[in-house]
């Protein structure tokens, strides 16, 4: 056990409130996307979704979570149609959004994953005003898949990729049998 979860509650695709209360007595997997990535998210959603279906005999008992870390843009309806290119089923996979003060509460200082903006700034690069100004934003996080217990107790972070899903689904099947 690598450490609890504080309660939270964010908005998901549906656009209602979603969070530790929901999820508590589950066991779930969260991943950190943002709707307009278009380099790591998707390969971690399509991970997410091969997740869900290999892990879909636990029934109600298992849950998947992406938590976006684009909030700005990331309302909920731009989450439902980002869901509906994964397939996910809201009832057994929540994209959450919310303020950006709880994204980081929930992410940074509750999973420990990195994740945030930062300005850049290199004077020619794209995105960098001519005349040295803001420039543009640029969006990172943490690219594992986190395990969560029915406590609200992070289990362990995994790599996706295929040996890492794989070491994902194991630790799934021993946390679901009361390991």
């Amino acid at each position: 056990m690598l450490g609890g979860l504080p309660a939270f509650t964010l908005t998901d695709q549906t656009g209602r409130p979603f969070g530790s209360r929901e999820l508590a007595g589950k066991v779930w997997v969260a991943d950190f996307i943002f709707t307009s990535c278009q380099a790591a998210c998707p390969l971690l959603s399509e991970r997410m979704a091969e997740v869900g279906k290999r892990a879909r005999h636990l029934g109600p008992e298992f849950h998947l979570v992406s938590i976006s870390v684009d909030p700005e843009r990331d309302t909920p309806e731009r989450l439902a149609a980002y869901a509906a290119r994964y397939g996910a089923n809201p009832m057994s996979w929540s994209f959450l959004t919310g303020p950006e003060q709880a994204i980081q509460a929930t992410v940074v200082d509750g999973f420990k994953v990195g994740a945030g903006k930062e300005r850049q700034r290199d004077g020619a690069g794209a995105g960098a005003a001519a005349d040295g100004g803001p420039g543009f934003w640029e969006i990172f996080h943490g690219e594992k898949l986190v395990l969560v217990d029915r406590q609200l107790r992070i289990r362990g972070y995994f790599d996706a990729t295929p040996e890492g899903i794989d070491q994902l689904m194991s630790a799934i099947g021993r946390v679901a049998n009361g390991a």
